[in-house]
């Protein structure tokens, strides 16, 4: 028998810490990785160049590189990536039209570029989402999408909901890539769900809206993220001091501030207590503007933009973690949180089901409710002790969900598609006018 057939993987910027590209690696079936900007730390002219560098950008290259993997492995689109990479450093005053425009044609690039190296080469394409549509279009042949968020027509529904609900979070909803995309750019999104032969999900709650919208249950294989708990860990002698003294119960949400991550549910829900019950802190960049903590006061402390060691400090300090997100892909620092030895609440619109036991290490309710977050507030104020229980069961938790495990994951589901013969010609069922029309779109099971 032949060698085994190996895998172009392709994404931007440093996605999941390049741990997939890594595991395929480690495994001997990384064909490449095809990306938009990579530092090649193993070079020996790069770190010479790191040390002239000023000190933020010399942290933010960093970054963009894994030492197992290997940069002559490694494919990038240097000029489009460096423009994407500086829009994003850039003020808010960019128009959100030409930073949307610059990624979709980066996007549009590295899925091309990733197809037909796929194509020349014979190997299997593993493709992030929003690149899948160019990349399968490009090889071919269906490859494996891994799916980062849950199915773009699944969110597009509940965000619509909410800005019928809350149109003052216009804002920032009608910035989310489910919204915002020009309608010919949102077909392509769709449907590269519908190109693809396998997928790998981060959550049971991406995997389902990929059912809702006509995926085969048995084509997609759902492996949570792993965390560092040994970058993130307890710190409890704060939490216990500060609980021992009687003080209001320590809140704490981590993430971008806005109706998306569930944030006007959860100050709804810290409404109904006063001051001297709960504190919440609140780590993330505000999009939403803050006007949504008028009248509360110093019971909410937000905090715009934090350190790692000001982040960890705030998980440090808190008795509670809440992510009430209402279309979450998986949720990262719920892993975080647990790892950090903190209870969490989270809802079944993310990765809460997957990572936690209802009542064990935290609480996993259903999203879009106030009701539901002043409940599960009520109760650890009435349970502090309990909650300190929880806390160590959820770092217990977390200490088995490590990125080691994912990569395994990883590993045993992309063999399977690789072992698969790789097809000749376009098996994509696509035409040079193809895509889906606006009312197929939404056409599937809700939510």
């Amino acid at each position: 028998p032949g060698a085994a057939r190996k895998a172009v993987v392709v994404h931007s910027g440093a996605r999941d810490g390049y741990q997939v590209a890594r595991a395929l690696e480690e495994a001997g079936l990384l064909e490449a990785l095809v990306t938009d900007l990579y530092w090649p730390a193993d070079r020996p002219w790069a770190g010479a160049l790191a040390r002239l560098l000023p000190a933020a950008l010399g942290r933010a290259l960093g970054a963009r590189s894994e030492p197992r993997v290997p940069s002559h492995k490694v494919r990038t689109l240097p000029l489009l990536g460096s423009l994407v990479f500086a829009l994003d450093r850039l003020p808010a005053r960019i128009p959100f039209a030409a930073r949307r425009g610059a990624t979709r044609r980066a996007d549009a690039a590295l899925g091309t570029r990733a197809g037909r190296l796929a194509r020349q080469t014979g190997a299997g394409l593993l493709s992030y989402s929003y690149y899948g549509y160019q990349a399968f279009s490009a090889s071919g042949a269906p490859g494996m999408l891994f799916q980062l968020h849950p199915h773009p027509a699944s969110v597009r529904r509940i965000l619509r909901q909410e800005l019928s609900d809350h149109p003052e979070a216009a804002a920032s909803l009608e910035q989310e890539w489910e919204l915002a995309l020009p309608e010919p750019d949102f077909r392509r999104l769709v449907e590269e769900t519908r190109m693809a032969s396998r997928f790998l999900v981060a959550s049971s709650f991406t995997r389902q809206t990929l059912i809702d919208n006509g995926t085969p249950a048995d084509a997609i294989t759902v492996v949570p993220y792993g965390v560092d708990c040994t970058r993130f860990r307890p710190a409890s002698e704060p939490r216990a001091a500060a609980a021992n003294r009687g003080g209001p119960l320590r809140l704490l949400f981590v993430g971008r501030i806005n109706q998306r991550k569930g944030i006007g549910y959860l100050l709804a829900a810290v409404r109904r207590f006063p001051p001297s019950a709960v504190h919440l802190t609140v780590c993330g960049r505000v999009v939403d503007g803050l006007e949504l903590f008028r009248g509360l006061g110093e019971q909410v402390t937000v905090r715009p933009s934090v350190s790692e060691p000001e982040l960890l400090r705030c998980y440090g300090e808190a008795e509670l973690f809440l992510l009430p997100s209402v279309a979450e892909g998986f949720g990262q620092v719920l892993l975080e949180a647990m790892a950090c030895g903190l209870p969490v609440v989270g809802t079944t619109a993310t990765a809460a089901p997957d990572l936690i036991v209802d009542g064990r290490e935290g609480f996993v309710l259903e999203p879009r409710s106030s009701d539901a977050l002043a409940g599960a507030i009520e109760w650890a104020l009435a349970h502090r002790g309990e909650l300190r229980e929880m806390g160590r069961a959820a770092r217990a938790r977390a200490e088995s969900l490590t990125w080691a495990r994912f990569r395994e994951g990883v590993v045993a589901a992309v063999r399977p598609f690789l072992a698969e013969p790789s097809p000749p010609g376009d098996r994509t069922g696509l035409g040079s006018g193809s895509g889906c029309e606006v009312d197929t779109v939404e056409v599937g099971g809700h939510v």
